[in-house]
């Protein structure tokens, strides 16, 4: 009896069938009259929005949906009402304490048997949190999208039994290919350096053996011919189907492996320069020594021709051994002198030089080598040192010779912390000056003198070269290098030259 009257209500659209109606069904419902006024709204309405089906009729109006949504749902239900057809939206609608949710609308009319539109139904349902989620889950695909353009980073998945490879968008800059373009072996093998396709062919058949990790370096050669350096790194795993698949994240090296090429051309260029250097000092003071004598024997036969010119002497057999004498005193004086000048830097490479970015570039090659010996390193470089004039390349090789200095004389001390102090500063003459402090083992007072002499070494096996060399760099460039104990441990080696346009020794 009750349901024939409830079918009874909804058939002839009584308010109490659309009551029971509209209050039965679990969410937010709504019912139109054909030309879209408000006609009746069901508890879960007036509850959530706390207003009377009075006040709910002036939506258009008020806050109810939210301002930016509101242009948006009018154009879609005003469409709706003219054209007959259902409506679907999303939109936010202001809850009874002010906070707006989301909602997903969907709205359908009811017709008669002639296909009038008599009601349109309304069905709101609350997806609030599935689109605060969606949300996050952008905003979190955004950071890492982000973080990958900026690490230079990539990750992929490559499934075997169905060849499918799946790339972030990252990777896809990588290899310059249209993002969501089809990935194969193939395509990717065309981008692979030559020389680097085994790689590659290796890296698909410890996959095929199923291998649970693998790690490559190699390189990319792009359309305009430039080059990239990768760094991949995958781990097998199992989709849902319990196929197996490989998932791992690509790395553009390129500017670290320029930045480390570059490292080893600069220490290569500085072990150069401390070798011509060396080799420069020690002609240097093979000349000096042996000039000497040869001057000598040049003399000495000229004496001994004039000598011989005397009476009844073998005047002309005297006067060829002289000129023999005088021809090789001569050629072995011009040998000496060819080769000091084959390894002597007649001229130095002159410009203007910012002393504390030299010094920062010698710490940073050097810094590998001091963290492995233990050394703790302490920089002090004034602001605002004046510019000086020199030869970059020498004046590091003297930094980097001091710095190695200080570190070998603390290579046996364990009772103390291995500090070593690097420091530039002005000096008193308006020039710059540059000083490396160790807590090492220190000299002997007696032997300051004979620190910059060459050959002599305080080391086991040095050579005793580099302090000579370093003086001579200095001295070339107008400037000084001494040293002096320290009141604690250890010793202080400072140089200075001259700012600006001061004369340089070439």
């Amino acid at each position: 009896m009750a349901d024939n009257q409830f079918a009874q209500d909804i058939d002839g659209h009584t308010e109490l069938g659309l009551r029971l109606l509209v209050d039965s069904i679990p969410g937010l419902v709504a019912t139109f009259r054909p030309t879209g006024e408000v006609e009746f709204v069901n508890r879960q309405v007036l509850e959530y929005f706390g207003r009377s089906l009075e006040e709910l009729s002036q939506w258009k109006q008020d806050d109810t949906t939210h301002p930016e949504d509101l242009p948006r749902v009018l154009a879609v239900f005003t469409r709706s009402i003219a054209t007959g057809e259902p409506f679907a939206f999303e939109t936010r609608a202001r809850r009874f304490d002010g906070v707006y949710r989301w909602f997903q609308s969907r709205g359908g009319p009811v017709r008669d048997s002639h296909g009038r539109i008599v009601r349109w139904y309304n069905l709101l349902i609350d997806i609030d949190d599935r689109k605060r989620a969606e949300q996050e889950l952008r905003r979190s695909e955004a950071f890492l999208a982000e973080g990958q353009r900026l690490a230079q980073i990539g990750n992929f998945v490559w499934n075997l039994a169905t060849c499918n490879i799946t790339w972030s968008d990252q990777v896809y800059r990588m290899f310059e290919f249209e993002p969501g373009t089809h990935v194969t072996l193939d395509r990717i093998g065309s981008r692979v350096h030559p020389e680097d396709l085994p790689l590659l062919s290796d890296m698909v058949e410890r996959a095929q053996r199923g291998e649970s990790h693998f790690e490559y370096e190699h390189r990319l050669v792009m359309p305009d011919h430039s080059v990239k350096h990768l760094h991949l790194i995958a781990h097998a795993a199992r989709d849902d189907q319990n196929r197996l698949e490989y998932i791992g994240a690509v790395q553009d090296v390129t500017r670290r492996w320029l930045a480390e090429e570059a490292l080893d051309k600069a220490r290569h260029e500085l072990a150069r320069v401390a070798r011509v250097a060396t080799v420069s000092a020690l002609t240097a003071s093979i000349a000096h020594e042996i000039n000497q004598p040869l001057s000598g024997i040049i003399t000495n036969a000229g004496t001994c021709l004039r000598m011989l010119e005397g009476t009844n002497p073998n005047i002309e057999g005297a006067r060829e051994t002289a000129r023999r004498t005088i021809r090789d005193g001569n050629r072995a004086s011009d040998v000496v002198t060819r080769l000091r000048e084959l390894f002597t830097k007649k001229e130095l490479t002159l410009e203007p030089l910012d002393l504390n970015d030299a010094t920062r570039e010698v710490i940073a090659l050097s810094s590998n080598d001091l963290q492995r010996d233990r050394i703790i390193l302490k920089s002090q470089l004034a602001d605002g040192l004046p510019v000086v004039t020199g030869d970059r390349t020498q004046i590091q090789q003297v930094i980097l010779n001091l710095l190695r200095n200080g570190s070998d004389a603390m290579a046996d001390v364990q009772d103390r912390p291995r500090q070593l102090l690097i420091r530039t500063e002005r000096d008193e003459a308006d020039g710059v000056r540059l000083t490396v402090c160790d807590a090492g083992l220190g000299f002997e007072p007696e032997s300051l003198e004979s620190l910059f002499d060459a050959f002599y070494t305080t080391k086991s096996g040095g050579m005793g070269i580099g302090l000579f060399v370093s003086r001579s760099i200095i001295e070339r460039h107008g400037g000084r290098l001494w040293a002096q104990q320290n009141d604690g441990p250890g010793a202080t080696f400072t140089f200075s030259i001259p700012s600006g346009n001061a004369p340089i020794h070439i």
